[in-house]
């Protein structure tokens, strides 16, 4: 037990979370299962590969055709999704709490037992080259993800929208062959969070788990970063310019501390990103920033979307800002920061599904779970002088040396006048 969240290993090897929230009516889960993009064929040898099986997987399982299975879930009430990310297929689902118990049979099957008919391989094939080939319709969706390209190392700075050749190649026997071997329990973490009752939902997962066997490794690291600037030329009245720079990893003692500076940089219409930026300069109509702090690396991204005329200008502000956060935020910041997360705490707690969401994300990046409880009292305990000394020593000198740039528009960035 861990502050009112039950974690368990199974004879599987499989680790499961469970959070009752007083007073739900709905109940969710969120499964991470070992099978990421980082661990696709590289390039045209079938990048893409956990992107496909992730559509797949909800297109019939154990003695059920896609129709079947579907409808069974509708009938329950239980809404799922899953998606793919460098580590772990995702699936999230949501039902009411006395629902569940009939629904998790028929969502165990998607995983342990997909029935992966030859016939969805090519509509599923279409629609990821679609929404491949759309990506320049979405060029602030696109700069994101270049950023991140150049910024992470390889295998792990893949877009997940995989590569055109390496979708076309995949196979369905290919695939039944890649998620027998990649869909394991070792390294597995499920989270539910509501309507949910340990003593019930433990012992039916390790019954409806107890044949699942295996573990995997996770893809070991191939290239470092590449780091510097990219551009990608698009004829557009926009450009669009996003910034990376180096942030520590969640299980740093500064972590807290640095989300809530990054909500004073950019986080909110009241950031100094957005006041100073946009605001006071018109240099943009869209800007702003956030930090994600991984297992093993982080990153404070920065978007901003500007003219072609102004984007340079747009730079050389968001810069100067970085410069003079450097050397801290006030106590009128701090205090206004530390309402914010406080609010989002609030709102984390009327969500089913953010808490199942966050769960397995801390069991996965921290290797234990925290209560609500647990993290308030951690937004208590910081102080401005805590702050500012979390952000001189992690983004103090030398920090912007470090700085990754991608932007996409008519022309590559000329240097502000």
């Amino acid at each position: 037990m861990t502050s009112g969240i039950t974690v368990e290993r199974l004879s599987s090897g499989l680790i499961v979370a469970v959070e009752p929230l007083p007073g739900m009516a709905t109940a969710s889960l969120c499964w991470l299962v070992p099978c990421g993009t980082a661990g696709d064929p590289e390039g045209a040898a079938g990048e893409g590969e956990s992107t496909l099986l992730s559509e797949l997987i909800l297109r019939g399982a154990g003695d059920r055709p896609s129709r079947a299975w579907n409808d069974a879930l509708d009938a329950l009430g239980c809404e799922r999704r899953t998606t793919a990310n460098p580590f772990h297929t995702l699936m999230t689902a949501t039902a009411l709490g006395s629902r569940l118990p009939e629904a998790l049979p028929l969502l165990m099957d998607a995983l342990l037992r997909p029935r992966l008919d030859e016939e969805h391989l090519e509509p599923v094939q279409r629609l990821a080259l679609q929404s491949l080939e759309g990506l320049t319709d979405e060029p602030q969706h696109l700069v994101m993800l270049r950023l991140a390209h150049r910024f992470l190392p390889s295998p792990y700075n893949r877009t997940g929208y995989g590569h055109a050749q390496g979708i076309r190649s995949l196979t369905m026997e290919g695939l039944r062959q890649a998620w027998r071997r990649r869909a394991v329990p070792g390294g597995s973490i499920l989270a539910f969070a509501g309507a949910v009752d340990a003593s019930v939902i433990v012992p039916l997962m390790d019954q409806l788990t107890q044949d699942w066997q295996g573990r995997t490794h996770e893809p070991p690291l191939e290239r470092a970063a590449l780091g510097g600037s990219d551009h990608l030329t698009l004829p557009s009245s926009q450009t669009h310019l996003a910034l990376a720079l180096p942030a520590p990893v969640e299980a740093d003692p500064d972590a807290l501390a640095l989300k809530l500076a990054a909500m004073v940089l950019g986080g909110e219409s009241s950031s100094r990103l957005f006041t100073e930026v946009r605001e006071k300069r018109g240099l943009c109509y869209s800007v702003g920033g956030s930090v994600s702090l991984g297992r093993d690396r982080g990153m404070l991204q920065i978007y901003a979307g500007s003219t072609p005329q102004r984007a340079a200008q747009t730079l050389a502000c968001i810069r100067g800002e970085l410069e003079r956060f450097s050397a801290g935020i006030t106590p009128e910041e701090f205090e206004r920061a530390r309402t914010g997360l406080k609010s989002r705490l609030v709102m984390q707690g009327e969500s089913a599904a953010a808490r199942a969401s966050t769960v397995a994300g801390d069991l996965f990046r921290l290797g234990k779970a925290r209560t609500l409880a647990d993290l308030a009292r951690q937004v208590d305990a910081l102080d401005t002088g805590r702050v500012n000394a979390a952000i001189r020593g992690q983004w103090g000198q030398g920090w912007l040396d470090q700085l990754t740039l991608a932007t996409i528009g008519p022309a590559p960035l000329e240097p502000a006048r």
